[in-house]
């Protein structure tokens, strides 16, 4: 069964950039971008997915955004930490049934720079329009390549205790990123206490919105693209309705050839 990853009630930078994109793909139907998925959201997802011939169910599951990134040539990179052999079998397997390429990562020391090296390897210009890390975390924490928070080696994590001495290194991946792209920590707890100065950060720093889960993430199944409870996302500027806006204005109008 294919894989879900955006349904009706979602309210997340993730769903701007669909909107933004069903604007801009035929059969083009001029939908509102605001990062809230809703009946009409849906009804433009059905079309969409009537034109390419895809199940029509209304739901984003993998084939319908697979097909967002054939069409538009914009791509998602996800970044598992392999240390934990759970990650491996579980998110890791299930990005590659989903049809994805994982940058699958061990535990080592400055391992956030290696990562940002494979992601800007991989990535081209504004071609990014979703990145996403799985891993442990915890508040204000993501992990990138340690395993388990404990123990974890020096420099693999996100956080806001590394922030300065990690942020030179991180900025490089801005440019890659889609400007009405997006980026989720999908760790556990990272969006909780001081998680919501981590992601605000974040956001300025790579330059598009990033979201967090306040609580426990599961992994495997539609657990591994879906955030499970309430996030929380910082933006580079203003909010979700302001941000998204901003984005519809920039891009949301343009006519795309598929």
């Amino acid at each position: 069964m294919p894989f879900t990853f955006l349904i009706n009630g979602d309210v997340l930078p993730s769903v701007t950039t669909s909107q933004i994109l069903l604007r801009r793909h035929q059969p083009q139907t001029l939908i509102k971008s605001d990062g809230h998925f809703g009946p009409r959201t849906k009804g433009a997802v059905e079309n969409f997915q009537s034109f390419h011939h895809l199940g029509r169910d209304g739901i984003i599951g993998q084939n319908t955004w697979n097909k967002y990134m054939d069409v538009s040539g914009f791509q998602t990179i996800d970044v598992v930490d392999g240390t934990d052999p759970s990650l491996v079998n579980l998110e890791a397997a299930d990005v590659r049934a989903a049809g994805g390429d994982p940058i699958v990562v061990f535990g080592m020391s400055n391992g956030i720079e290696v990562v940002t090296n494979q992601i800007v390897a991989r990535g081209r210009n504004q071609n990014v329009m979703l990145l996403r890390f799985h891993g442990h975390g915890n508040q204000g924490l993501q992990n990138v390549t340690g395993g388990e928070i404990n123990g974890a080696p020096h420099l693999a994590a996100i956080s806001l205790s590394n922030f300065a001495q990690i942020e030179g290194t991180i900025r490089r991946i801005r440019p890659v990123m889609l400007p009405f792209g997006s980026i989720q920590l999908l760790g556990c707890d990272v969006g909780g206490g001081r998680g919501s100065q981590l992601v605000s950060r974040l956001a300025t720093t790579w330059g598009v919105p990033v979201t967090a889960g306040l609580h426990t993430q599961f992994g495997g199944g539609n657990r591994t693209f879906r955030f499970e409870g309430p996030t929380v996302t910082g933006f580079p500027s203003g909010n979700l309705k302001t941000w998204s806006q901003q984005m519809e204005d920039q891009f949301g109008n343009q006519s795309m050839a598929t």
